[in-house]
């Protein structure tokens, strides 16, 4: 059995200058030990005291160098598309997981080294927003697209950033709250590969978080070179762009060439939650989204619990590449990636069939992948029971 502490970084990714945890932001934003909603929540800037509001700020990350080096080597800007998509999800599921699905209003802001990034590529990402939107209104989640900001930024940007903002509400008595999350409690895991009813493609299902790792491991050293301005110049070279393969090369035991894996689009679970919490109402006792931090997001929500993992989903095979090409440790691949589902709905086992009903109607595979006890100590505690091994963290 392998243990680790919540307050040490991952390994390699630490090195290679990425935070898991973010555990200097969250303390200086004032995060106590245990949060009360997966998302920050705040008086309603409308003045109703039925509802709280709630203003979220995130983007695409590094997937977007992906993107960028599959322009330089097509010059086709419609890689960049699938960004908008990477960058909205990554708030819209946060704010889905408190429930929120109202009043949605999206801003983006673009920050790019202009003589790098044309305007055809600004366009193909404005694209992706309109087309995100369309899709979700059809399961009845609209988004109002605002304005947003594109800023040639050269002497701060190498590449790209494509980041959003999402301000939504919802009504205080639906709002998900994961102090809810009980002793008995089951946890069933959404898969993150297959594909959606919504979705036009296999996803290869790394979302979008572990970039910095997912690209160093499985991309040949050829391309930094080629392209210096894909890494941090501060970073040894040693550590960098270490993989074997090219960018259209396949990837090992898929059906998808390195880049189509790389910029799968981030999938979204807002259709499900949202009929989840419609069925479920005080049932659902939360929903977590495994972004940062990937399997072991959970255990900074809840009160002293203990959270049991021993069912997880096939590890995907792209994970599988990026931790065979650095022989990263699994307990390191198990903080850093989804590992197989990115969302997960906390329930009684009593709504656990029906959970698992609504996410296969939405042609998205569901399973019980663990179960919540009371933790032995006075904070959270999570054991992972994988076919790897048993982490404790």
């Amino acid at each position: 059995m392998s243990t680790d502490s919540n307050n040490k970084e991952s390994r390699l990714y630490a090195r290679l200058g990425a935070s898991t945890s973010k555990k200097g932001v969250l303390d200086a934003a004032g995060h106590g030990a245990f949060r009360t909603f997966f998302a920050d929540v705040t008086e309603d800037v409308c003045g109703s005291d039925q509802y709280y509001s709630l203003l979220h700020a995130d983007g695409a990350g590094t997937k977007a160098i992906a993107a960028y080096l599959a322009f330089k080597e097509t010059d086709d800007p419609v890689y960049f598309r699938s960004l908008a998509q990477d960058s909205l999800v990554m708030n819209l599921d946060d704010v889905a997981c408190v429930g929120a699905f109202e009043s949605l209003l999206l801003s983006n802001t673009i920050g790019r080294n202009r003589r790098l990034i044309p305007d055809n590529v600004i366009k193909e990402i404005i694209a992706g927003y309109r087309d995100l939107a369309s899709v979700l209104a059809r399961y009845g989640i609209q988004i109002a697209i605002g304005g947003g900001e594109t800023a040639d930024l050269g002497d701060l940007v190498r590449t790209i950033v494509v980041d959003s903002t999402l301000f939504a509400r919802v009504k205080r008595g639906k709002a998900i709250r994961t102090d809810a999350i009980k002793e008995g409690d089951v946890i069933v895991g959404l898969s993150s590969t297959g594909q959606a009813v919504y979705e036009d493609k296999e996803n290869s299902g790394l979302g979008s978080n572990g970039y910095t790792l997912a690209r160093h491991a499985l991309i040949k050293s050829s391309y930094r070179d080629k392209y210096p301005e894909i890494q941090d110049p501060g970073l040894d070279t040693e550590l960098s762009y270490r993989g074997s393969l090219d960018l259209f090369d396949q990837l090992p035991g898929t059906d998808f060439t390195v880049i189509e894996a790389l910029l799968s689009p981030t999938r979204t679970y807002a259709p499900v939650i949202k009929k989840i919490s419609e069925r479920l109402n005080d049932k659902l006792h939360a929903a977590i989204h495994c972004s940062g931090g990937g399997q072991t997001k959970i255990a900074g929500f809840g009160n002293r619990k203990r959270y049991i993992k021993d069912d997880l989903f096939e590890v995907p095979a792209v994970c599988k590449a990026i931790q065979n090409s650095l022989n990263v440790p699994w307990q390191e691949m198990y903080t850093v990636f989804n590992m197989g589902h990115r969302m997960e709905i906390v329930c009684p086992q009593s709504a656990a069939k029906e959970v698992i009903s609504i996410s296969e109607s939405f042609e998205i595979a569901a399973r019980i992948v663990g179960y919540v006890e009371k933790s032995s100590t006075d904070r959270n505690q999570l054991v992972i029971k994988s076919p790897q091994g048993v982490f404790e963290y």
